[in-house]
């Protein structure tokens, strides 16, 4: 059976031995199950985001079956659940014992003969290689004049193959990274009075001889009366801004700049790893936001955009610099 589905002329070579491996297990367990059942329907879902495809399959007990319970050893399985559909009910306490690192064994005697049945197991993914081998996924950035736009697309690879296994295959929350960058609307809106007064204060703090320490605080109190008329209180602190520009990029900060449009939702926003120094590492040079969509057999692909306003991220930044100059 596992041949007869994966051997299609449009299967990529890389990706069948992959896919039969993580299809293996599941379509032993529905052998294994139709000796004694009538299977009705069955679905993979691929939960993205921890990795796992769950199967579900609709089943029913043969006429003149004779109950008793056999043992599946699927050792990957992490959760197993049996509910009745007519009444919906959930029955698994009733059904299933469970054995850790094992399998599990699947109780007969109290399925009835003429009740349909849902049976889901979740396996962990081995290969990580696999969703990425099942879709195709593109981030196309086009800048514009107000926002930035970056286009998204996902598209299911082999829909002929997945088709002849599954009544659906459906791919939940899957991951999109869009690197937003951040540097140069960041250079750009900086006083340069900023930079320098930050210069001379991280050599202050990094200093240890004592006279070149006070040549520097003697320099940052020059400063300070420059970009203050004259004045070295009322103003507020460079710590003070640092602090409002890391604000900025906070996750639930960030958001207010972007917009999330057609088959894509928004879900998380976290900094880069490149940080802009200035002259030390202080804010990132780009953001990665992490957005979503769902993909199955009906609907093999999606399609969307991110907006991120450069322009209001940039006045944020100005602002913030209107109570330092």
């Amino acid at each position: 059976m596992v041949e007869e589905i994966l051997f299609s002329k449009y299967y990529k070579e890389i990706a069948t031995p992959i896919l039969r491996k993580s299809l293996e297990e599941g379509l032993k367990l529905i052998d294994k199950l139709k000796s004694n059942f009538l299977i009705e329907g069955q679905e993979i879902t691929f939960l993205c985001p921890e990795n796992r495809e769950k199967w579900s399959v609709v089943f029913r007990s043969k006429k003149g079956f004779i109950g008793g319970k056999e043992e599946f050893h699927f050792p990957s399985i992490r959760k197993v659940a049996v509910s009745s559909i007519i009444p919906l009910k959930d029955i698994t306490s009733q059904c299933i014992i469970t054995h850790p690192n094992r399998g599990f064994e699947l109780v007969y005697k109290n399925l009835n003969e003429d009740v349909p049945y849902l049976l889901e197991i979740e396996f962990d993914i081995e290969d990580p290689r696999l969703i990425n081998n099942l879709v195709y996924k593109n981030v196309q950035k086009d800048t514009v004049q107000d926002y930035r736009r970056y286009w998204m697309q996902a598209q299911l690879k082999f829909v002929d193959v997945l088709d002849k296994a599954f009544s659906n295959v459906r791919f939940e929350d899957l991951d999109f990274d869009v690197r937003v960058s951040t540097h140069e609307d960041i250079r750009t809106s900086i006083p340069a009075s900023f930079k320098r007064e930050l210069e001379v204060v991280v050599k202050w703090m990094s200093e240890t001889d004592r006279e070149r320490k006070r040549r520097l605080s003697r320099e940052h109190l020059r400063l300070l009366r420059a970009r203050r008329g004259g004045r070295v209180k009322h103003k507020r602190s460079i710590l003070e801004i640092l602090q409002e520009l890391q604000d900025i990029f906070l996750p639930r900060t960030f958001r207010t700049f972007l917009q999330v449009r057609q088959d894509f939702y928004y879900h998380d926003c976290f900094r880069g790893v490149d940080y802009y120094s200035a002259p030390f590492p202080t804010w990132p040079k780009f953001m990665t936001i992490i957005t979503r969509t769902h993909l199955n057999l009906d609907k093999p692909a999606a399609n969307g955009y991110l907006d991120f306003d450069y322009q209001k991220f940039k006045k944020k930044i100005e602002d913030i610099f209107s109570s330092f100059l």
